[in-house]
């Protein structure tokens, strides 16, 4: 068994025993309810991100906003979203989603010929829609727990299944077995770039959930939670504007 093969298996024992350990503490829940028993830490690293996205974050999306060509940022999104295609593939599989890996495939495959290397997105013109999913919607599938809420420094929200999620994706994804160490770079800034963009267009949304809110953690924590559990239980995924925790 080689170095990748063990640090797979070890992520998903992880994944299983922390998702465990929130079963057993979150029990006594109400259905719906958040687990949140780091709340205290939480907060903290809330304040870091906010000040983090107040002080560089924010104003540099907003630059790249104002003067970063729409046609640019287009590219930039189409490309970042073909690179994530083929881990989105796998994760339909293992979800046991057919039509999603069908879709996820399908795209890929247009949009890196005619989309010459996903530049352009001639996939959606067909009616082809993206349908993202990760390794932490599979734990989910799969009926691990989501484990207790948590916010991490810069990620921001996230579960413990979340995390470890994230951290397969990592070790599941294609392009790794692809892509030169030099080119792994280019895609590490390309996806930083992309990150940049999508703070500026969902702008609206952030600063109602960050700025406009009495309650910021708690607010962020709901639409968080929200979205992830529809995701798993494949229902739409909607961005509601409307934060029960804003003042009047």
């Amino acid at each position: 068994m080689n170095v990748k093969s063990k640090l797979f298996n070890r992520l998903i024992a992880s994944a299983l025993l922390l998702s465990l350990g929130g079963c057993v503490g979150s029990q006594n829940l109400a259905e719906g309810e958040i687990f949140d028993p780091f709340e205290s830490s939480n907060r903290a690293v809330h304040e870091f991100n906010k000040m983090i996205d107040t002080a560089v974050v924010g104003p540099v999306a907003t630059v790249y906003g104002a003067f970063v060509p729409e046609d640019i940022q287009m590219i930039v999104d189409n490309t970042a979203s073909n690179l994530g295609q083929p881990n989105a593939f796998i994760n339909h599989l293992l979800q046991g989603n057919g039509d999603g890996a069908s879709t996820t495939l399908t795209r890929f495959l247009l949009n890196s010929t005619l989309g010459i290397a996903g530049l352009f997105d001639p996939a959606a013109g067909m009616g082809i829609f993206d349908d993202p999913t990760d390794f932490g919607e599979t734990l989910g599938v799969w009926g691990v727990s989501e484990g207790p809420y948590l916010e991490l420094p810069i990620l921001g929200p996230s579960t413990v299944r979340a995390s470890v999620g994230v951290a397969v994706d990592l070790a599941i994804n294609p392009l790794n077995y692809i892509v030169t160490k030099e080119q792994a770079y280019y895609l590490l800034a390309l996806r930083g770039v992309n990150l940049i963009g999508k703070r500026n267009t969902y702008d609206d949304l952030i600063s109602v959930l960050l700025y406009e809110s009495a309650d910021s953690y708690a607010a962020q924590r709901l639409t968080y939670m929200q979205n992830k559990r529809y995701a798993v239980s494949g229902e739409a995924v909607f961005e509601d504007l409307e934060d029960p925790y804003a003042f009047d």
